[in-house]
């Protein structure tokens, strides 16, 4: 019973406290490390036209840069099952710090991938990851409420990074401006030091290993005697001394030859499942078992592809349609407003009233897939400039249960893999589809038509998602009639 309540206490999160502490080390964390990615135009500018680095090479840099924050998620199970969620964060800071101070002295396009993307990117991924494993643990009715305030101010940074961005290239040049940078991001470091476990975790004794050691010797001795009994009674009726002893032979033989049986037994079991059972264990391989959690990591997935390729493409779409820069800022900054407003309020209000996040952002990412729709048949007036409040309203809803989604369907021992197999399909999903979505827009000249694509996907996702509640709703449906009717049977 003592071993029942431990595990029940390291289960219940305090929703507060120390949490709130935990939330400001995430949102730390994720304003440092992330906020200078809508940036990376403006601040790149001048180097790549140095280094005459074209359009092409830039989706490189980006693109690598992406693959690795996600891939990174392989790493992130390993490594929290060995190591606190601090110092895994820290490690992550660090690297991702190290990385864009070493930017500062590029003078390549391979030096900019190798810092940049691959270091930069690692660091970022790992650190922002243990970051919400960390925050997952600390709340539970209020975990919607603690990730909608950790990544208010990441969206709150990204508005305000690009006029402080171009305030310091004036005054320091692009190498004097990434350094300023790289200190920037060493809060993220700050952040890391906020995250603590809920409980330390125990490590096993070697005593326990001596405890159970005679249990295996004595198991062994129990199957020796019993074999040596059948033995024995089978020949004790017979006369003579000699020739007792030689059965007697014969029977400590036998038992030499069972207890050498059993060890290579064994031993060569043991050898057969250890290399995959540690991979398992490691990586929680049982997951990929799980067809509700394999639609969960599909569909958000998905929906990624489609929410990253449709922040890039819309200033271009806008452009397209005779907007002037003024004109798309001002879209962009609503668009903006409307989304921070709604990770500070909308969390809240869907914590109180108890709504799954999965239901959340199934309904509201399908609102958002049509909005987008509508939007790209437009072309101005107030119309335009409603439609971007209300898509960047239900953007907001949908982003932060996005990674919620994924925590509702697994156990809190299985998350830190559940949520890094997540960012490898993720990764996986977004170096297949991203190319595909910009050979349909070179191809057909159309960014209209590319937005249609795009909702096409979070339509893939709403129904497969749909299928999934239908099915089990009526399932429950059944059993609950199965166990009724018993009932009145009995009575």
């Amino acid at each position: 019973m003592k071993n029942i309540s431990r595990d029940e206490t390291k289960k219940k999160a305090p929703d507060g406290g120390w949490g709130w502490f935990v939330c400001l080390g995430s949102s730390l964390i994720s304003l440092s490390l992330r906020s200078l990615d809508p940036s990376f135009g403006l601040l790149f500018q001048d180097l790549l036209e140095e280094l005459n680095i074209e359009s092409t090479g830039t989706s490189v840099i980006m693109s690598v840069l992406d693959a690795i924050v996600n891939f990174s998620g392989l790493f992130v199970g390993p490594l929290l099952k060995k190591y606190s969620y601090r110092k895994v964060a820290f490690f992550g800071s660090l690297l991702s710090c190290t990385g864009l101070m070493l930017t500062s002295r590029a003078d390549s396009m391979p030096y900019l991938i190798c810092t940049y993307s691959i270091l930069g990117g690692f660091g970022t991924g790992i650190a922002i990851a243990s970051a919400f494993v960390a925050l997952n643990t600390f709340f539970d009715k209020k975990r919607g409420q603690a990730v909608g305030f950790s990544m208010a101010g990441t969206t709150l940074a990204m508005m305000l990074v690009p006029q402080l961005v171009h305030i310091l290239l004036k005054s320091y040049g692009f190498r004097g401006t990434m350094m300023i940078i790289s200190a920037w991001a060493l809060h993220s470091v700050v952040g890391a030091c906020l995250l603590r476990s809920l409980e330390t975790k125990k490590k096993d004794t070697p005593i326990s290993k001596k405890i159970t050691e005679p249990k295996e010797k004595d198991a062994l001795l129990q199957k020796t005697s019993t074999s040596m009994r059948k033995i024995t009674n089978g020949t004790s009726h017979d006369n003579g001394d000699g020739r007792r002893k030689s059965e007697t032979k014969m029977t400590d033989s036998k038992i030499v030859e069972i207890e050498d049986d059993e060890n290579k037994k064994s031993t060569t079991t043991t050898t057969k499942t250890t290399f995959f059972d540690k991979i398992k264990k490691t990586f929680d391989l049982d997951l990929l078992k799980d067809t509700i959690y394999l639609n969960v990591v599909i569909g958000t997935s998905l929906y990624y592809v489609a929410e990253s390729n449709f922040k890039l493409m819309t200033p271009f779409f806008l452009s397209s349609i005779g907007m002037t820069k003024a004109e798309v800022a001002f879209c962009l900054s609503i668009t903006a407003f409307t989304d921070i407003l709604a990770r500070l309020t909308l969390p809240t209000i869907f914590d109180r009233l108890g709504l799954k996040k999965r239901s959340i952002f199934w309904i509201c990412s399908i609102m958002v897939g049509f909005g987008r729709s509508v939007l790209a048949e437009r072309t101005k007036g107030t119309t335009l400039i409603i439609l971007f409040v209300i898509i960047g309203f239900l953007r907001g809803a949908t982003l932060v249960n996005l990674n919620l989604s994924i925590s509702e369907c697994c156990s809190l021992k299985k998350l830190p893999s559940a949520f890094g197999i997540f960012m490898v399909c993720k990764g996986i999903f977004v170096v297949a589809m991203s190319p595909l979505i910009g050979f349909i827009r070179d191809y057909t000249q159309s960014y209209r038509i590319c937005i249609h694509v795009m909702t096409s996907l979070i339509i893939m996702t709403f129904i497969s998602w749909t299928i999934e509640f239908s099915y089990f709703g009526l399932r429950k449906r059944k059993l609950n009639f199965i166990e009724e009717t018993q009932k009145n049977t009995i009575e």
